[in-house]
């Protein structure tokens, strides 16, 4: 009896499930592996008929123009597809990240003297629980 569990199977959100059209890939990872290819091939066109360069001898740059469709299509960071993290990553690194707090005029709350503390403020820090204490409570 010690041994016993309970499994409930949970089925996946619907929301996330995406209708496979090829073996595994999505609709969305068959177009960017597509273009992936393509550009690839352009790349390699362009490169042997313009720059005259064996296509042997430029994969570093084949390989680059077709990179970016293949983390499209299936680098998932943080769990989101690329075009959804991207503006989410820009706007978290491009934003101030300052959030500003501010209080209601307390009529009864003065400024804390700015200085060298005194000995009896020391003393009250010292103890055990100081960190509970409010400054304000401790003025009057």
């Amino acid at each position: 009896m010690a041994g016993l569990s309970l499994q409930i199977p949970v089925q996946k959100d619907i929301g996330e499930y995406e209708e496979k059209i090829v073996g595994k890939l999505s609709l969305r990872t068959l177009i960017c592996v597509t273009l992936g290819f393509a550009s690839a091939i352009a790349t390699a066109a362009a490169i042997y008929f313009w720059i005259g360069m064996e296509v042997s001898n430029a994969a570093f740059p084949v390989m680059c123009a077709s990179l970016p469709f293949w983390l499209a299509g299936f680098w998932r960071p943080f769990g989101m597809r690329l075009e959804k993290f991207i503006p989410r990553f820009a706007s978290h690194h491009l934003d101030d990240q300052t959030l500003l707090y501010r209080s209601g005029p307390d009529p009864s709350c003065e400024p804390i003297k700015a200085g060298k503390p005194s000995r009896k403020s020391r003393r009250i820090a010292k103890r055990k629980g100081a960190e509970l204490r409010e400054p304000t409570e401790q003025q009057g």
